[in-house]
């Protein structure tokens, strides 16, 4: 027979537990700070990107109004002077002056006013300014403007524009602030051609009532034209 060998184990004696088997407490991840935090991030690059397509968005409109704005100012001292010169042309021909002119004199004046608000839409006006470093810490300069970022040196601008790259409110405010020069010369533009555009209307108009009175009261065929003072052709009777 085989003696087996019984081991007894005193009641109410701890029992001894090797280490090693012993349960090991693990950290539990707070998983709703985890899932906020991502939600905070989450907004707030959204709300980044929200910012930067205003910007961009709000850019391309001005760009594309003032390239509509230069067009139109290019078709109209086209206009403009062609008519002023055909008027030019036709007066130095016939060396006449008579009273059925008034239709084009009109015309003529009404193309050398909208001519002038023309040339006045088109005009360059730069506001320029020396700013620094200091300036562009204190938020009172822009560094985005050609006219003020040229007074500085190259060191100077690079350094100004790491200070904008540090600080994104600093560079949303620079952003506006070229965004509002951009609208205050798009503002000035556009007025100079509204003028430009209603003088042309105002002055193509009375020529052409001016001269539908002369065409019905027949001052076309009965006019007089008197020769221009120091020309030599004697006056012709229609």
């Amino acid at each position: 027979m085989t003696e087996q060998t019984v081991q007894l184990v005193p009641t109410g004696a701890p029992e001894l537990v090797p280490e090693d088997a012993r349960p090991v407490a693990t950290a539990v991840p707070d998983e709703p700070k985890k899932e906020k935090d991502k939600d905070k991030k989450k907004k707030k690059k959204e709300r980044s990107r929200g910012i930067e397509t205003m910007f961009r968005v709000t850019y391309a409109n001005h760009i594309s109004l003032s390239r509509l704005a230069d067009s139109k100012i290019s078709m109209l001292i086209a206009a403009n002077g062609g008519i002023i010169s055909l008027v030019i042309t036709l007066v130095a021909k016939t060396a006449t002056v008579s009273w059925h002119f008034a239709p084009v004199l009109v015309l003529l004046a009404g193309c050398l006013v909208s001519l002038t608000f023309t040339v006045m839409a088109a005009r360059p006006r730069v506001r320029r300014s020396h700013v620094d470093v200091d300036d562009i810490r204190n938020n009172t300069g822009n560094l985005l403007f050609f006219a003020q970022f040229t007074s500085m040196s190259l060191p100077q601008f690079q350094e100004s524009v790491h200070v904008l790259m540090k600080e994104p409110e600093l560079l949303y405010d620079h952003l506006a602030r070229q965004l509002y020069h951009m609208g205050e010369s798009l503002n000035r533009k556009y007025r100079y051609l509204q003028i430009a555009y209603s003088a042309f209307l105002i002055g193509l108009g009375l020529a052409t009532v001016l001269f539908a009175i002369v065409y019905v009261t027949g001052g076309l065929s009965t006019a007089v034209a008197w020769p221009i003072e120091g020309s030599t052709l004697p006056p012709v009777r229609g």
